[in-house]
């Protein structure tokens, strides 16, 4: 089993626009080895609300979640460590770099260089 956490925190807590950050927790029936490969099956259901993974996910979301997509900036944590959508893929919180506009809304992430 593995302990699953997806938070909607792309666009912050702006409820002048009905958008709120909010999370949901689960555990899954299997050990999560291939993260990456677990990144891209929750960024797919839930931007298709459809599938097994789905059937969890759903009865859990917060009544004020307005949209349940994945974006960019948007985290979902697997046993403890955390991992962001990135402008392509998920990176490692750890290792990312973060663009924000000046309201703080993130627009990129991507993986942090490594300077030698």
């Amino acid at each position: 089993m593995s302990k699953v956490k997806v938070t909607w925190k792309a666009f912050g807590d702006k409820p002048e626009i009905g958008r709120f950050i909010s999370s949901v927790e689960f555990e899954t029936e299997f050990a999560v080895e291939d993260t990456d490969k677990f990144c891209e099956v929750v960024f797919h259901v839930t931007n298709t609300q459809s599938g097994n993974l789905w059937s969890i996910i759903q009865p859990l979301l917060s009544e004020t979640r307005t949209h349940t997509s994945i974006s960019i900036g948007d985290e979902i944590e697997i046993d403890g460590i955390a991992y962001v959508c990135a402008d392509f893929g998920f990176v490692k919180v750890s290792d990312a770099e973060f663009k924000t506009f000046s309201d703080g809304s993130i627009f990129s992430v991507s993986k942090k260089e490594k300077v030698s």
